[in-house]
């Protein structure tokens, strides 16, 4: 007979996240995922029964949430076993991952744990997803432990002893009720209690979407940061943290700031065993300004980390209660964003990234993937170290900022980690960063504060009174009246659920905590009663169709706007013509052996997920531009080179480039049926090392598209299951992503962006007068390139200029070409063309397409100018059209200058510069990786084009210039800026 204990109490901890679920059934805030990628065979049966162990060993692993003598407790009598499913998708790892684990726990029933082993096209993935009710980070290891044992033996695993949880429930209660805990709420008090912080994370430029940013840090930038850390006398996770205040000081515009971190809990050396929630969340409140340096700042932070941390055992629940800031409001004041470091290198035995599970007939080794939990904040930032180096998981699970704030904020921090690593003498202020965003930051107490909610829908009197007694007998006081917060009244989550029940109980209908926390002030909560009543009886709500495109006659489909464009203008070229432009790239894979068939197949695939590649395009007169969907399957073609050297096969890999770029390779003009947009070449020698040059119609595909295209090629390269992988990949048409654009596009939106246009622009986009005043040549306009590095000394000081300058790598050169080129500039104005992503649907995300914007940057800047002043004239005109990017260059163009011809370019038939910042750009075949390099170009569209890539190593970069304009020296001259110091920051 098992006379072992059925069930624990439950902590402070433990029961706010029960209240909190009882509010939403359907959040999935709480759950703790850990995905492995499998390397190896699995045995699903073997699997199973480890984890029936591991469940024995942790019964709370399957307890459920029960009642008893009217207070909740985590039960596990009669707990079934944890789940194991083994099942095959056609979706993408990530995504397959993602909407495993944010299936939602019933609390209810339990179990709390479930185990997921997911075939994907591209890996499989063992998923362990627990809730947090009875899990933190250090249980992870334990689990994990536990497993990897119980797999490789059928032993049964000794049982943990549940009286330490129990104990601790029982001291949380202590401290948060009763004189144990009089210090520790004192201090919150007087640390919150005056008011928490106001400030707010910057607003998003995207769609509300699920985010979550991944990156390693560099293992020598992690060596010197503990050197910092050891040398200013501060932990590594008060460094780190420390330059997180720096991050929230520079994105936010705010000095007092606030963030949270875990506190490990398990104080008491008898939980070091147990598995369970023992974790609390810390606020970390610190003031930061501009001018302080790293090495005054980090001290600082250490200093209030390690006070909090000495009050670290208060549970949460009780230290806002204590502050004075419980209820919706507080909550959506005060938890921005949370720190989570986790050392998971802390168990002896257990690396995260090597766990292997041995049994006689299968062997497999699990790596830890970005572990996506976010515990109920805006932002959660993780900071994980493992056997691997120092990893960052950013999220945002309610997309409240987006994946391009986010990974704009997770640069800068690297950024900023860098500049403490290199000189702690550096100030905040001179950490060059972009996420700063459209920032938020309450000028006068209350502003957001809702006025009494009976002024602004009538509220049943009698229904009011009846609820407010129930408020004033839960609360414990009357004269409660209609403007009043459940919340600053002195409500908690636990008062909350007494309440919402008794006003189910009175008055007869369904009440649910989600109804308070939203509605929290008398008035407000009493009309979504009153609707409540009404909504008892009320007939569902008619179904609405959901819209659809009519199909087009013979296959044929809209086009999105600026591949419409293209197809008017004929930039698809046919009938034997090369395409107006492509985008061309050498990558040399050296020291590898070419699988042809394989890159065939990969291409193929690849092709098959990215229709434009493989269709028919037309200008139909009635409807405009159209695609249709084609059976293409293209070819690599292979140029033997037999003996020769590498340095010979990269030089014959850069003339094919330079052929296929200018439309002189084989099959370089098309077929004119609109299908041989990409053209596949490799380029082989005898001995192992081969070069591929891809070149893609730009009429059909832009920068991004190309990097995807890559990736995909990448994937299709290794995939087993070419099935799998087509319904993976599978994306939006073309049609759907029209469609969605003209939705959008024709908005209010739109029309105030082509306002702020014209008052940017109000005689439209200024020519830019190189060397001369003639007009654009008519005819093809010959080119020449000069391609050009910067790295080494020149490197570092060009770094350390935009650091100083506050701007990006791309925008200082940019400005110090300009610069230099002034004086052979004939006319005042300054400008230049910058392409931007053009996206401006969601279901235009993955789509291959061109969808690039190409839209004028003003350089308001005098001639007589000092290069201070053309830096901050160029950040300043690059940050406008990023914030009013969002609307078509030919509408632009038509409300800057009234262009009749229908699919003008901005661009076209007129003197101009075009400047580029690209990320660096890689080509990932079975793990070997090669970088792009750019061919000679042979026609110019501008003036001078540059394209800019900063490596992280060096600038990288080409200029493109018309030969009949400019010569080579004189271009060659003005790059010469690149690798000269800018000298001090006038005029900036």
């Amino acid at each position: 007979m098992n006379t072992a204990p059925q069930h624990i109490p439950l902590s402070v901890g433990q029961q706010a996240m029960w209240v909190a679920w009882k509010r939403d059934p359907a959040q999935w805030t709480h759950i703790i995922p850990t995905p492995f990628l499998v390397r190896g065979r699995v045995d699903p049966e073997r699997l199973a029964r480890a984890v029936r162990a591991v469940g024995r060993a942790w019964p709370q692993l399957r307890g459920r949430v029960a009642e008893q003598d009217g207070r909740p407790v985590l039960d596990w009598s009669d707990a079934p076993e944890i789940p194991v499913r083994e099942s095959r998708t056609e979706s993408a790892r990530e995504e397959a991952v993602r909407r495993t684990w944010q299936s939602p726990f019933d609390l209810r029933t339990g179990p709390l744990a479930r185990v997921d082993l997911l075939h994907c096209p591209d890996g499989t993935v063992l998923l362990l997803a627990v809730h947090h009710l009875v899990h933190d980070g250090a249980s992870v290891l334990l689990v994990l432990d536990a497993l990897r044992r119980a797999y490789a033996d059928p032993s049964p695993l000794p049982e943990a002893p549940v009286a330490p949880s129990a104990d601790y429930a029982a001291r949380t209660w202590a401290l948060a009720e009763g004189p144990d805990g009089a210090a520790h709420r004192e201090y919150w008090r007087r640390e919150l209690g005056g008011g928490a912080p106001d400030f707010r994370l910057p607003d998003g430029v995207d769609r509300p979407q699920y985010t979550a940013v991944a990156r390693t840090l560099p293992a020598d930038l992690t060596a010197r940061l503990r050197e910092r850390a050891a040398q200013l006398g501060v932990s590594y996770t008060a460094l780190l943290l420390g330059g997180y205040f720096a991050l929230l000081r520079r994105c936010t515009g705010a000095a007092d700031l606030l963030a949270f971190i875990p506190y490990h809990g398990r104080s008491d050396a008898s939980l070091r065993d147990s598995v369970g929630y023992f974790v609390n969340t810390l606020p970390v409140r610190c003031r930061v300004d501009d001018a302080d340096s790293y090495a005054e700042l980090l001290p600082r932070v250490y200093r209030r980390l390690k006070e909090a941390l000495s009050h670290g055992d208060l549970p949460l629940p009780a230290i806002m209660r204590a502050a004075g800031l419980t209820g919706p409001e507080a909550q959506a004041r005060t938890h921005q964003t949370v720190f989570q470091v986790w050392d998971a290198t802390t168990r002896d035995g257990v690396d995260v990234q090597r766990v292997r599970l041995t049994g006689p007939d299968s062997d497999a080794v699990l790596a830890l993937q970005p572990m996506e939990s976010t515990a109920g904040f805006t932002l959660a930032a993780m900071v994980r170290q493992d056997s691997s180096g120092t990893n960052l998981c950013w999220k945002d699970p309610r997309g409240a900022l987006g994946p391009t704030l986010v990974s704009a904020m997770v640069g800068d921090y690297v950024r900023i980690l860098e500049d403490i690593a290199a000189d702690p003498g550096t100030r905040v202020a001179d950490t060059v960063v972009r996420a700063t965003g459209s920032t938020r930051v309450a000028a006068a107490v209350g502003e957001d504060t809702p006025g009494p909610a009976a002024d602004q829908v009538g509220a049943d009197p009698e229904l009011m009174a009846a609820v407010a007694a129930i408020w004033e007998e839960v609360l414990g006081f009357a004269g409660i009246r209609a403007e009043d917060s459940f919340f600053e009244l002195g409500g908690h989550s636990l008062l909350a659920d007494a309440l919402v029940a008794t006003v189910a109980e009175r008055l007869g209908i369904e009440v649910s905590l989600k109804m308070l926390f939203e509605a929290p002030r008398l008035g407000e909560f009493t009309v979504e009663v009153q609707r409540a009543v009404a909504a008892a009886g009320a007939a569902a709500a008619p179904h609405r169709e959901q819209r659809s495109e009519p199909a087009a006659p013979g296959g044929w489909g809209a086009l999105p706007h600026r591949m419409g464009l293209g197809v008017r203008r004929g930039d698809l070229g046919g009938d034997g013509a090369a395409a107006v432009s492509v985008i061309c790239k050498v990558f040399r894979f050296a020291g590898a052996v070419l699988d042809r068939a394989g890159l065939e197949r990969a291409v193929a695939l690849a092709v098959r997920v990215n229709p434009a590649l493989r269709s028919g395009y037309r200008a139909d007169p009635e409807s405009g531009p159209q695609y249709r969907e084609e059976d293409w399957t293209p070819a690599v073609d292979v140029v033997d080179l037999g003996g020769t050297d590498w340095d010979g096969l990269c030089a014959e890999a850069r003339r094919v480039a330079d052929r296929e770029a200018a439309g002189t390779g084989p099959d370089g003009g098309g077929d004119g049926g609109g299908r041989r947009h990409l053209r596949v070449v490799v380029v082989r020698r005898t001995e192992p090392g081969f070069a591929v040059v891809l070149r893609i119609d730009h009429a059909v595909c832009d920068g991004l598209s190309y990097t995807r295209f890559l990736e995909d090629v990448g994937a299709a390269y290794t995939a087993g299951d070419e099935e799998a992988f087509l319904r993976a990949r599978s994306r939006p048409s073309l049609a759907a992503v029209a469609a969605a654009e003209r939705r959008v596009l024709d908005g209010d939106r739109g029309r105030e962006l082509l306002d702020a246009w014209r008052k940017r622009l109000p005689t439209g986009v200024p020519p830019v007068l190189l060397a001369d005043e003639s007009p654009w040549p008519t005819g093809p306009v010959p080119a020449a390139s000069v391609p050009f590095t910067v790295d080494g000394e020149a490197y570092r000081r060009h770094t350390a200029e935009a650091r100083r300058y506050r701007v990006t790598s791309f925008v200082l050169a940019a400005a110090k070409v300009l610069h230099a080129m002034r004086p052979s500039v004939v006319n005042e104005e300054l400008a230049f063309y910058c392409p931007f992503p053009g996206r401006y649907v969601p279901e235009a995300g993955e789509v291959m397409g061109n969808f690039v914007n190409l839209l004028p940057v003003l350089v308001d800047t005098p001639r007589e100018g000092g290069l201070g002043a053309t830096v901050q004239a160029v950040h300043e005109g690059v940050r406008w059209t990023l914030l009013h990017q969002d609307v078509p260059s030919d509408r632009v163009t038509e409300a800057l200058r009234g262009v009749g011809r229908a699919g003008a370019d901005p661009a076209a038939h007129t003197r101009a510069l075009f400047l580029a910042g690209n990320p660096p750009e890689a080509f990932t075949l079975d793990g070997r990786t090669a970088e792009a390099g750019l061919p000679e170009l042979d026609r110019a569209l501008f003036d001078l084009s540059l394209w800019v890539t900063d490596t992280g190593r060096g600038l990288r970069g080409l200029v493109v210039h018309r030969r009949d304009l400019l010569s080579r020296p004189q271009v060659e001259e003005w790059l010469s800026a690149l690798h000269e110091p800018v000298g001090p920051s006038t005029g900036h």
